[in-house]
């Protein structure tokens, strides 16, 4: 949130405004959603540590659904907004941020 700054929010933005940049350096160069890695690392070692294994198999597949919904639309619309530019992020940095989360057969169009 602090590295993104005035152009961060909590809702998919579907119209660019003058504030919003592709931020690309920091946490963005080593993930696209950084955010939502931490996240969903934390819902998942929270039960870790409190040895609950229900907890785990249940925090693991509904923060993996939860993902597997929001992040393609997530990347559709940043694919929109900023054109090649974010085509090129991509290319640089593969990772969405969500290990097994298959964005190469998303359609685009």
């Amino acid at each position: 949130m602090i590295w993104c700054g005035p152009g961060f929010t909590h809702l998919i933005q579907y119209h660019r405004r003058s504030e919003h940049k592709l931020v690309t350096s920091g946490p963005y160069s080593l993930c696209r959603h950084p955010s939502y890695f931490g996240w969903g690392l934390w819902s998942i070692a929270s039960q870790v540590c409190l040895c609950n294994p229900v907890c785990i198999i249940l925090y693991t597949c509904a923060t993996y659904s939860f993902f597997a919904d929001r992040i393609p639309h997530e990347e559709q619309t940043l694919r929109f907004l900023f054109g090649r530019e974010y085509d090129d992020y991509q290319k640089k940095v593969p990772f969405s941020g969500i290990p097994f989360l298959d964005l190469e057969h998303c359609n685009y169009d």
